[in-house]
């Protein structure tokens, strides 16, 4: 190790290792305050650790590196590709998966035996739904699928891991019905806004309802991002999502609007309804061109609709009036869907209105309620066979005894 006293008092730590693939020395360094057996003690460890990971990163599939590590690297790349709440939701869950597996696990020694055990734990012992198993999953896929493309492991397990999935069809269908509000639900939602004096709240409610948007590219939507055309119609550009940045202590830099919405999808022109069209111009009054049209006016929130706030806002709605379903903002998006389907929208076409290239639950809403309407169809379709049934029969039977008095029946 070679040590050099730097002009602002500090030194250089360097150690000199070699390049496997070009065969040339490179150097490793670092800088500390003070030169003594101490700092050189903890800097020859730091620069161990750094010559450790960098020939790591040289060399293929020989590589030592543990998950926790891989995962650390798979999130560091994902956080310049993913929006921040996606990578956000994907650190939690690689979170919760070293914790449960700890930071020492070498992943070219995890095994799919040992990846099928733990998840099958985490669903038929700690009771995980089948979605939240599948999302596991997905994260430990990606790690090794980055690992695998940088060498750093020579396999991925996930690829002969066999689920045990539990069966939630009887639940699923019961979850399907839960995801829309009918009719007097929405209009209790709206009352309780009104009893508790939050018209922002109602108006935001209702321009979700009335638009199929999300919570955060409603809350994006700014004074300049509605558009009247040429023929009087009035769309709201959807292109870009509100998020929070979770620890900001700094209030005013801990919401900013994405560059893009959720999906390659979501960035759209979503044609606005009479009623939708009149809150867009009371909220565009006094605002500038960058400003968002929805204003919090709860007074100890930042001034901005926040998603998890908002659920929390709507689990105490739910109680106050007594509605049985699971409120959060996303059911007012999956009313929308089920209203447009009850009038007969074609799917692809309620499914570029709210941004989504392909989703199950749109899908399974769309078919829920098309299926319902199939049904009510036939009941009507019974009445009138019940009513034509008698004369019917009646012309029916003068022609067999026609047939009878002219010999011609058999």
């Amino acid at each position: 190790m070679y040590i050099r006293k730097l002009k602002n008092g500090n030194y250089k730590f360097r150690e000199i290792y070699k390049n496997p693939l070009t065969g040339k020395y490179q150097e490793a360094n670092c800088t500390f305050g003070k030169n003594n057996n101490q700092t050189r003690k903890q800097a020859q460890l730091v620069l161990d650790e750094k010559i450790r990971k960098k020939l790591q990163e040289l060399q293929s599939t020989n590589s030592n590196i543990t998950f926790y590590e891989l995962s650390a690297k798979y999130l560091e790349m994902a956080h310049k590709q993913l929006s921040y709440n996606t990578w956000y939701r994907k650190q939690c869950t690689l979170g919760k998966i070293n914790d449960d597996w700890g930071h020492d696990l070498i992943a070219n020694k995890i095994t799919p035996q040992f990846i099928n055990k733990y998840l099958d734990n985490l669903l038929y012992s700690k009771n995980y739904s089948n979605d939240t198993v599948a999302s596991y999953k997905s994260c430990i896929d990606v790690c090794y699928k980055l690992g695998r493309k940088y060498g750093y492991v020579s396999k991925n397990p996930i690829t002969d891991v066999q689920v045990t999935w539990r069966s939630e069809a009887k639940k699923r269908r019961n979850e399907i019905e839960n995801k829309y509000l009918e009719k007097n639900e929405f209009q209790k939602i709206i009352k309780d806004c009104e009893e508790q004096k939050r018209p922002d709240l109602k108006d935001f409610f209702t321009w979700m309802y009335l638009t199929g948007m999300r919570c955060g590219e409603a809350a994006a939507i700014q004074k300049k991002n509605i558009i009247e055309d040429k023929d009087g119609n009035y769309y709201a550009r959807v292109e870009g999502s509100l998020i929070t940045i979770r620890n900001e202590k700094d209030k005013n830099k801990r919401h900013r609007k994405s560059n893009s919405a959720k999906t390659y999808a979501g960035n759209r022109d979503v044609l606005l309804p009479p009623a939708a069209v009149k809150i867009a111009k009371n909220h565009c009054k006094g605002k500038k061109s960058n400003d968002y049209i929805f204003v919090n006016e709860w007074s100890k929130s930042d001034g901005y609709f926040i998603n998890s706030k908002l659920n929390k806002v709507l689990k105490s709605i739910m109680k106050r009036q007594n509605i049985k379903k699971n409120l959060v903002t996303h059911i007012f998006r999956h009313t929308h869907v089920s209203m447009l389907a009850d009038m007969g929208v074609p799917l692809y076409v309620i499914q570029r209105r709210v941004g989504h290239g392909d989703s199950r639950v749109t899908r399974e809403i769309y078919l829920h309620v098309t299926k319902q309407a199939k049904k009510e169809l036939a009941q009507k379709l019974d009445k009138i066979q019940a009513f034509v049934r008698p004369t019917a029969e009646k012309q029916r039977d003068s022609k067999v005894q026609s047939l009878d008095r002219h010999g011609l029946s058999s």
